[in-house]
C-alpha cells in the first residue's frame, strides 16, 4: 500500500512538475514574442522619427537664414535704398520667404501603434509619455500655429511685395527681376519695416517651437536606441 501511494506521489509531483515547466516555457515564447515585436515596432518608428529629425534641422536652419535676412531688412532707412541695387534687395527677400517652410511630421507609425493598442508591447513608461508628449502635443500644438506663420508670409507679406516691389515667382521659384522695382519710399515711410516686424515676431515663435520638437525627438529616440539594445 505504502509503495503505491509513493508511486502516486512521485507520478503526481512529475505531472505538477510537467505542467510548471510547460507553463513557464509558454511563458518565456510570449515574452520572447513580445519582446520581438517591442523591438520592431520601435525600430520602425526610430526610423520615422530620424527622418522627421532630419528634416526639422532643414528648417530650423531656413529659419535663421530668413529672421538673419528679416532683421537688416528692418534695419534699412532711405540712405540704404539709395546704395542698394534692386538684385542685392531681391536676393534678401528671396532668403526671407525661406521662413515660411514647414515641418510635415510622419504620423504613420504612431497612429498605426495607437490604433492597434500596440503600445502595450512597449513597456518603458517613460518613453510611452515622451513619444505621447511628441504626437500628441508638441506636433498638434506646431500644426495649429503653422497655417498662421505661412498666410503671414503668402498673404501679408507676399502681397505687400507684389504691389510694391512688383515681387512674383516665376516657374522655377525664382524672383522674377525682370519685373522687379526697386521701391525707395516704402524704405523711407518704414512700411516695409513693419510689415517685416510682422513676420520676424511670429517666425521667432515657431523657430522656438521647432527647438523644442526637435529636443523632444531627440529624448525619444536616445530612449528608443537603450530599449533596442538592451
Amino acid at each position: 500500500m505504502k509503495n503505491i501511494l509513493a508511486r502516486g506521489g512521485v507520478e503526481f509531483i512529475a505531472v505538477l512538475l510537467g505542467i510548471t515547466l510547460s507553463l513557464y516555457i509558454d511563458k518565456q515564447v510570449e515574452k520572447s514574442s513580445m519582446l520581438k515585436t517591442e523591438k520592431s515596432l520601435l525600430s520602425d518608428l526610430q526610423v520615422s522619427l530620424n527622418q522627421d529629425m532630419d528634416y526639422a534641422q532643414l528648417v530650423l536652419e531656413d529659419m535663421i537664414v530668413s529672421i538673419n535676412s528679416q532683421e537688416v531688412l528692418i534695419g534699412l532707412d532711405c540712405s540704404d535704398a539709395e546704395n542698394m541695387k534692386p538684385e542685392e534687395l531681391a536676393v534678401l527677400l528671396e532668403t526671407v520667404f525661406k521662413g515660411s517652410n514647414s515641418l510635415f511630421p510622419r504620423y504613420g507609425v504612431y497612429r498605426s501603434l495607437v490604433s492597434n493598442s500596440e503600445m502595450k508591447f512597449i513597456e518603458n513608461q517613460n518613453l510611452k509619455d515622451k513619444l505621447i508628449d511628441l504626437y500628441d502635443f508638441k506636433f498638434k500644438r506646431y500644426e495649429n500655429v503653422d497655417p498662421i506663420i505661412t498666410n503671414l508670409y503668402q498673404y501679408g507679406l507676399g502681397e505687400f511685395l507684389v504691389e510694391n516691389f512688383s515681387y512674383y515667382r516665376g516657374k522655377d521659384f525664382q524672383i522674377v527681376k525682370k519685373h522687379f522695382l526697386m521701391n525707395e519710399e516704402v524704405f523711407c515711410n518704414n512700411s516695409m519695416q513693419k510689415e517685416i516686424m510682422k513676420t520676424i515676431s511670429m517666425t521667432r515663435v515657431v523657430h522656438n517651437m521647432l527647438q523644442k520638437i526637435v529636443k523632444s525627438m531627440n529624448a525619444v529616440n536616445a530612449l528608443i536606441n537603450e530599449e533596442l539594445n538592451k
